[in-house]
């Protein structure tokens, strides 16, 4: 099922041009998905700005690593795959990354490890 009235398309398709531009050039497809309803796609996008555009002041490797985190604890795949990657991208190293899986598996225990783990496989060689 997709959307079909043409105003709520048209300004749905506009707020993912917006969100397209501030994040560089991409869109997931959740947020393709959310292009069904303008006001969510809208209200994600304000959350975005809000935290990765407006009075920013964690540098962004520790606000990746923080979401990286949450997505761990939440059992999010993509948010965890996303934003490890972003944080190594901004520079984090390999020791932080698993300073932050060691905490998430203090604090949630292994069943948040193993499929933290396995969520990063593409990110990190196996040890043998």
């Amino acid at each position: 099922m997709k959307q079909e009235n043409p105003e709520k398309l048209a300004r749905a398709r506009e707020i993912m041009s917006e969100l397209k531009e501030a994040r560089g050039g991409s869109l997931l497809n959740s947020h393709q998905i959310m292009g069904n309803d303008p006001n969510l796609i809208n209200a994600f996008l304000q959350q975005y700005l809000n935290c990765n555009k407006r009075d920013v002041e964690i540098p962004r490797k520790y606000r990746e690593l923080m979401v990286m985190a949450i997505g761990m604890a939440t059992g999010t795949e993509t948010t965890m795959k996303v934003h490890a990657k972003l944080a190594l991208q901004n520079g984090a190293t390999i020791d932080e990354i698993f300073e932050v899986i060691r905490m998430i598996f203090f604090t949630c225990g292994v069943t948040k490890l193993l499929p933290a783990l396995e969520g990063l496989e593409d990110l990190f060689e196996p040890i043998s």
